[in-house]
């Protein structure tokens, strides 16, 4: 397979977002906090805000190819930057609007999983997302390889969240160790935080 892993820019953000989207369209959270009605849609310009605005103002991308089109794609935020940038605000409508009638719970869990998260400056791997075409075949963990080089750079540990156990194995074998567990209330699905030192060897 053909494959190029690099950093993505601007004119990535939509094949991008689409490939978040179509990774995405089964997975927990999305299904517990994005609106059911267009759901793989909105979730793909759920994706497209936080690339565009959050990733490459605040952190970076990078994208996986294979004959050119975008196969995979890791996003991530220095949290510092990211705190500092007041956006969330003016994104904060548009977003409420594409999740729809989810939106509530969504901010209720959201609201939970704040209890496990650091409070300290790190790296936040926001997505990180293969085509399900393509799945299965490595490209995720060649996506992430630029995000593990910055980690290292900076001296900063990794964290994330997923709400897949599968996930947590598939990270556990890449040197993150699951720092907290909570399942959101009312039927919500498991969140699991993870984080991954800077001293680990790259991928």
């Amino acid at each position: 397979m053909d494959t190029v892993t690099r950093f993505g820019d601007a004119k990535d953000l939509d094949s991008a977002a689409e490939v978040l989207g179509d990774a995405f369209a089964d997975y927990p959270w999305t299904k517990w906090t994005v609106d059911h009605s267009e759901h793989q849609q909105r979730i793909t310009a759920l994706q497209r805000i936080a690339l565009e605005h959050f990733a490459l103002p605040f952190g970076a991308f990078s994208v996986s190819t294979t004959h050119g089109d975008v196969q995979s794609v890791a996003a991530w935020t220095d949290t510092a930057a990211a705190s500092a940038g007041g956006v969330t605000d003016a994104v904060s409508a548009r977003v409420a609007e594409l999740e729809g009638d989810r939106h509530t719970l969504a901010q209720i869990a959201d609201r939970q999983v704040e209890s496990l998260r650091p409070t300290h400056r790190h790296l936040y791997l926001g997505a990180v997302g293969t085509t399900r075409a393509v799945q299965g075949r490595g490209l995720a963990t060649k996506t992430l390889v630029p995000l593990i080089r910055a980690s290292n750079e900076v001296n900063l540990e990794v964290w994330l969240e997923t709400s897949s156990e599968q996930n947590v194995d598939f990270y556990r074998g890449l040197g993150f160790e699951v720092e907290g567990h909570l399942t959101i209330q009312g039927g919500g699905p498991s969140v699991w935080t993870m984080a991954r030192q800077p001293e680990l060897p790259i991928l």
